[in-house]
């Protein structure tokens, strides 16, 4: 595994890596090889994971300019350099576009596009001085469609997307690629533990509305299954990408959006 993804003796961090998808990004990277420092705003989720694959816990809030430079700092500093990034923070509040205010607007954008630049910065300056690195971010389908009830959230996805393909442009003669994920529904942990229910009963009834909303898949997305594409995106399997997005969602965008009766099963 380690040869095949290149990834041993890389120096990555994680962003949001105490919970959901970031811990299994944190631990795919390590069992590739990796050394790894695991940043989470919570501490003890932070060091658990840390402990459990052996790596470096760091606490910090990305959210503000002090704080992202903060933890891209201090993981260089443990790492002894920084050429790996996987940023996962990040987190939907719904409701309908007339209801929301300014405060709300720029909380959204703040949580899911600012801190994404902010990190970004930070690390790319590490990047930029030793010689190249590769960074994906974690975007959403939502930067594709229009997110209705989630105006700020997909304008902010699209925002990360965009960002990407600057920073690939601008950084792909330094040698940093730079690419995105963009999941659709996930059964995150947070997801999970927010129905009181349990976590297989809840699981049973996603799945049935992917299954009602014609996912091609009949199922909604599970933790690891953005974990993985992430750890393409940072191994050498995808050496020659850079500015790219890959949508993770079940095939839902592939799919003529209107039901001619096409679709087989039941």
């Amino acid at each position: 595994m380690k040869e095949l993804f290149g990834l041993a003796g890389q120096k990555a961090l994680v962003v949001g890596g105490g919970y959901g998808s970031g811990r299994v990004t944190a631990m795919l990277l390590a069992q590739a090889g990796a050394h790894v420092a695991v940043a989470d705003i919570d501490g003890e989720r932070a060091r658990s994971v840390a402990a459990e694959i052996g790596g470096h816990a760091i606490v910090g809030d990305v959210t503000t300019a002090d704080g992202a430079r903060a933890v891209v700092d201090e993981a260089h500093a443990v790492l002894g350099g920084l050429t790996r990034l996987a940023n996962i923070v990040g987190l939907v509040k719904m409701g309908a576009f007339i209801d929301t205010d300014v405060a709300q607007w720029q909380a959204q954008l703040q949580l899911n596009l600012f801190q994404q630049m902010m990190v970004c910065q930070a690390a790319g300056r590490h990047m930029l001085a030793e010689g190249g690195g590769a960074i994906a971010m974690v975007a959403s389908v939502s930067g594709f469609y229009g997110a209705r009830n989630q105006a700020a959230y997909g304008i902010a996805k699209a925002g990360v997307m965009s960002l990407a393909r600057t920073l690939a442009d601008e950084w792909g003669p330094h040698g940093i690629r730079v690419n995105t994920v963009a999941p659709d529904i996930t059964a995150t942990t947070r997801l999970l533990d927010g129905v009181p229910r349990p976590h297989e009963e809840t699981l049973a009834m996603f799945d049935a509305m992917a299954v009602g909303e014609g996912v091609p898949l009949r199922r909604f997305g599970r933790v690891h299954e953005i974990a993985g594409p992430l750890l393409f995106l940072l191994s050498d399997l995808s050496s020659y990408m850079t500015g790219q997005c890959l949508v993770v969602d079940g095939g839902t965008m592939v799919g003529f959006p209107h039901d001619t009766g096409g679709r087989s099963g039941a």
